[in-house]
């Protein structure tokens, strides 16, 4: 296998494990910034060097106390919160509170009347901590910036607590008895004043009343919506009745006119004998009817309900059960018996019976139907009637129990507060004239007021250092992510997609030049950079395009002066060696080079074929190299590159086919132009030039995606102008280097001499 030929067409896009050698290179990339790591690691020890010299010291200590409370029965008596029954983070809060700290530092002359708790912290005492131990136990420690106060802060701060609580317990009850007592007084006439209200809204709202009502008509909407819905079913029940009765039959218009029972819930008062209903329109003068006296509405007609009208001789579906019966039984004795028959008269006889005994029964329930019907639409008006005044009622009782209820909320948070208020004046004129907490200073448990606390030396130091290691580290890492350029083969061949088949290394243009000049390959080249082009030579021909023999090959780059001419001509005279007839073709007819790095004339060029001030053979010039013809640009004319995307620039083509085994194309930049995305049609395959550390990531993937768009095959990448000086290149690829090279490619002579070898082609 060559060197740097991978053996996939295709390079996996998997992550590899992480091993020695994928470390070392991670290091070594980072080469370039070593200089400027160091430079950011001294420049924070230097940081750290000089925040210790300018830094205030500061001076700490720690100091232990003794926590006393006693107990205030008549606080507790009067179930007030004592001071005694302050929880530790009160106590601390209070002892940390900037009033008690600006009373320590004026006891010790640290404070005047005129400082204030600001100027205290950022000039004397910045930071007191309480914290509880437990068992009666704490500890005050002190940060200060002078000797002095970390040794009598302490001592000075119990004493001020002391005498603030004492002064503030004294000032508090002279101010405040006299003012509880006649707020007591005023208080009291308040809860006097309210409960003679009370008893007079109870007089005059009249709220037992209110009540009462309401609750005698509160049926009055549920009944109503009962009855209405009674009625519905009942007016669907005759409009079927009224539609289809004669068809229904006996049976039918039985089952339908009791198919509505009476709602035991909502409709118990059904119709009985001696009831009074009020009828729709003129009934016959029966004795049970009767004219009610006139009311100022005018009168109407009642019914007394008679027991003929709501109850039947029998239940009638115990009569329909016998009529089927009865049916049956005929069918039956009609088989054996003649129609004049005594047993057939006496059926027909008895199934007459038994259907007039129906029909009375169908009269029966048509009439309870009817008044039953009539009932309901007297009572619906009647509810109907009601409801305004069961709505007048509600709305009355609602406000004045709305009011009685505020009145008697009022009443009761007037005696709480009552009470309250006389429970803290009974405690206020009982209660001790000595705060409940006592604390005792028992000594100090460490002490720093010669040597201070801060700046610390190793602390400042470890500063400093983490400091600058940190920009060490992240500022190359931050100005290696912001480094867009291509300087990994690896990288891209993952995220291109395609291989890179040869590495460049940077050197002299002039040898570069060379390489296609002179005859004499290898006097002044060294061999391992002809090896680099082999290379890139033999990984084009490994590397089959879908379109048949690498004949035609196009060499291109994202940008101007990434080396892809000097790239084409070098690869044109690597073809060449092996024996091929090449012609390199120089196809940027805008700023082509060609005619530079092989040292030929420019006239006559493509442009003058184009033109047809010249023939395409006239254009062909013979370079000093075996094998190797050039076709140069020519003069600059405008137009002429369009003629690229012609049959004509084809026709010459073919016409270089059949003459040479390699064309070499020289195209321009992908980017920008137009000539390179349609010159890729004419050649079997496509080499990217990439100049290392300049070409930018986004110019190659825009290059390569706008030309695989189109189609095009390539057969890989060229990482031009690497530089092998840097230890991250020569360790990654040190197969392309020249030590390399001179290592394998020498072996002893005859008498004990080293000689050096060429690889011949």
């Amino acid at each position: 296998m060559i060197p740097g030929i991978p053996k996939n067409p295709r390079p996996s896009q998997t992550k590899g494990k992480t091993d020695g050698s994928t470390i070392i290179r991670f290091l070594l990339s980072y080469e370039d910034y070593w200089r400027l790591m160091v430079m950011l690691l001294m420049l924070g020890l230097l940081a750290g060097t000089v925040a210790y010299v300018y830094a205030r010291p500061t001076y700490m200590s720690t100091a232990s106390v003794r926590i006393h409370k006693y107990l205030d029965t008549t606080a507790v008596a009067a179930n007030v919160k004592s001071e005694a029954y302050l929880n530790n983070r009160d106590l601390g809060d209070m002892l940390t509170s900037p009033y008690i700290l600006l009373e320590a530092g004026k006891r010790i002359g640290l404070a005047t009347e005129e400082t204030t708790y600001a100027s205290f912290q950022e000039e004397s005492v910045p930071k007191v901590r309480v914290d509880f131990l437990g068992g009666g136990l704490m500890t005050i420690t002190v940060m200060a910036f002078s000797p002095k106060a970390v040794r009598e802060f302490s001592a000075a701060l119990i004493d001020s607590y002391d005498a603030a609580q004492a002064k503030r317990r004294r000032e508090f009850k002279e101010k405040a008895v006299q003012r509880y007592v006649d707020e007591l007084k005023e208080m009291r006439d308040r809860v006097s004043n309210q409960l003679d209200t009370r008893l007079k809204f109870e007089e005059e709202s009249a709220l037992a009343s209110a009540q009462i009502e309401l609750e005698r008509l509160s049926h009055v909407p549920v009944r109503l919506v009962r009855v209405k819905y009674r009625l519905q079913d009942m007016e669907r029940l005759l409009k079927v009745l009224k539609a289809q009765g004669q068809s229904l039959g006996t049976i039918g218009q039985l089952s339908l006119l009791t198919s509505l029972e009476p709602d035991k819930k909502g409709m118990a008062d059904t119709l009985e004998s001696g009831r009074l209903v009020r009828t729709q329109g003129s009934q016959s003068a029966s004795p049970v009817n009767f004219q009610s006296p006139g009311d100022g509405k005018g009168s109407y007609t009642q019914v007394v309900v008679q027991p003929e009208m709501v109850e039947g001789l029998a239940p009638w579906k115990e009569l329909e059960k016998k009529k089927r019966k009865l049916e049956e039984q005929e069918r039956l004795d009609s088989s054996k018996y003649l129609p004049d028959h005594l047993q057939m008269r006496k059926l027909r006889a008895d199934l007459k019976e038994v259907e007039g005994s129906l029909e009375l029964e169908l009269e029966v329930a048509r009439k309870a139907f009817d008044l039953e019907f009539a009932r309901l639409q007297d009572e619906s008006k009647e509810l109907e009637s009601k409801l305004p005044a069961y709505h007048v009622a509600t709305k009355d009782y609602d406000e004045k129990k709305l009011g009685f209820s505020m009145m008697q909320q009022g009443q009761l948070a007037w005696d709480k507060a009552y009470e309250s208020l006389s429970r803290e004046l009974e405690v206020m004129k009982f209660g001790g004239e000595d705060s409940p907490v006592g604390m005792d200073l028992r000594g100090f448990t460490e002490m720093r007021d010669e040597v201070p606390v801060s700046p610390s030396k190793s602390q400042t130091a470890i500063l400093g250092f983490l400091l600058g290691a940190g920009m060490a580290i992240g500022v190359p890492f931050m100005l290696r992510k912001l480094d867009t350029t291509v300087s990994d083969l690896n990288e891209f061949e993952s995220s291109l997609g395609i291989m890179g088949i040869g590495l460049i290394p940077l050197t002299d243009p002039r040898l570069l030049n060379e390489i296609n000049r002179s005859p004499a390959v290898g006097a002044r080249v060294p061999n391992a950079l002809l090896e680099n082009f082999r290379l890139i030579r033999s990984s084009i021909m490994l590397n089959t395009s879908p379109r048949g023999e690498p004949r035609v090959v196009m060499v291109t780059s994202a940008r101007p002066s990434e080396g892809k001419t000097t790239t084409a001509c070098n690869v044109a005279w690597a073809f060449a060696s092996q024996g091929d007839r090449t012609v390199v073709v120089d196809c940027d007819l805008r700023r082509g080079q060609v005619h530079t790095v092989t040292d030929m004339p420019n006239h006559p060029g493509l442009t003058d074929a184009f033109t047809g001030k010249a023939t395409l053979a006239s254009c062909l010039q013979k370079s000093k190299a075996d094998n190797l013809w050039v076709i140069t640009r020519g003069r600059v004319v405008a137009g002429t590159t369009e003629i690229l995307n012609t049959v004509v620039f084809e026709k010459m083509l073919q016409e270089l086919r059949g003459q040479f085994d390699r064309v070499i194309l020289d195209t321009p930049p992908t980017l920008g132009l137009s000539e390179t995305a349609f010159l890729q049609k004419h050649a079997e395959g496509v080499v990217f030039v990439i100049r290392s550390g300049k070409t930018d990531r986004m110019d190659v993937t825009d290059a390569f995606k706008s030309l695989q768009k189109l189609g095009a095959h390539f057969y890989g990448f060229v990482l031009n102008r690497v530089d092998f000086s840097k230890r991250t290149n020569a360790y990654s690829y040190y197969y392309y280097s020249s030590n390399y090279y001179d290592t394998n490619w020498q072996e002893p002579s005859d008498d004990g001499a080293v000689e050096g070898m060429e690889l011949k082609t």
